[in-house]
């Protein structure tokens, strides 16, 4: 069984712990893309078989978000989960709030969380929190296309905000900056990731649903030609195919129509892999990067 399956995450669930039902599920090897917070619900694409090989592919691309950015307070996970560090009474307006959201559009420079999946000195951050260990988190930039405001509740001292970024944002951060600009406390309250890449939450299932049946797991595994059609083909002539299938590379020039930067790689009507021009020696070589 190979393909990508694109799984609603329920809360409370770690991006390992839906990769390891669905490894008991199917029984072969799975890989998810684009961690998911365990307070966090929505999107997450979870590739099966072969198709783990693809990972890092599929964990590019622009992510959509809504979330709820809750007011008066902040903890030490940046999440409504997390031990509260300070309460303030305190929100802006509406209109403040509105105001403020400009400033967040485009390239920004944000610190990602003490507990994150982030890797300092080989270690991830989240694990050094847990062990009492002050790390100093170094910053990031990371570009913010949409910052939208949804809802606005007074009383519940709560906005929900749309968000559509690039890879490697965190909302959390995002969220407690915001409030910050504000002159405010604020932690993220609720989060649900709606698209990823080429991926729609509205073609997910849950772990729920194919658990309770199995047997209609495959009508919900995209097959993975049909997973990388975002991506040009190429069609080298019989010769050349056989060589790239076996692991050698060929000289640029001596190929047709070979299109410029990352492609699948085919063989009559078998996909190879992906391909990718390299340079070694001063010439420019194209190889299957990646076999499928």
């Amino acid at each position: 069984m190979t393909g990508l399956v694109l799984i609603d995450k329920p809360a409370g669930m770690t991006s390992f712990g839906v990769v390891a039902r669905l490894r008991r599920m199917t029984g072969e090897k799975c890989g998810h893309s684009g961690t998911l917070d365990p307070m966090a619900t929505g999107l997450l694409p979870v590739m099966v078989g072969r198709a783990t090989k693809l990972c890092s592919l599929f964990t590019e691309g622009r992510k959509r978000y809504t979330g709820v950015l809750r007011f008066g307070l902040t903890t030490d996970t940046g999440d409504i989960t997390g031990a509260i560090l300070e309460e303030r009474a305190g929100m802006p307006s509406e209109e403040a709030l509105r105001a403020l959201l400009p400033q967040f559009i485009g390239a920004i420079t944000q610190r990602p969380p003490a507990y994150s999946a982030i890797k300092v000195n080989g270690v991830p951050l989240y694990r050094q929190a847990r062990a009492g260990r002050e790390v100093e988190v170094p910053e990031r930039t990371v570009e913010i296309d949409r910052l939208e405001l949804l809802s606005y509740d007074a009383a519940g001292k709560e906005a929900e905000l749309l968000v559509d970024c690039s890879k490697g944002t965190y909302i959390r951060s995002l969220f407690s900056d915001l409030a910050a600009a504000a002159g405010c406390l604020g932690t993220t309250a609720a989060l649900r990731r709606l698209r990823a890449g080429r991926f729609s939450l509205e073609n997910a299932v849950s772990l729920e649903e194919l658990e309770a049946h199995p047997e209609g797991l495959e009508q919900h595994l995209i097959p993975v030609e049909q997973a990388l059609e975002f991506l040009p083909c190429y069609r080298p002539e019989e010769f050349f195919a056989v060589l790239l299938q076996n692991g050698c590379a060929v000289a640029v020039k001596k190929l047709r129509g070979l299109p410029a930067g990352l492609c699948t790689v085919w063989k009559g009507g078998v996909l190879i892999g992906l391909g990718d021009q390299i340079e070694k020696d001063g010439e420019i070589l194209f190889k299957v990067v990646t076999h499928l």
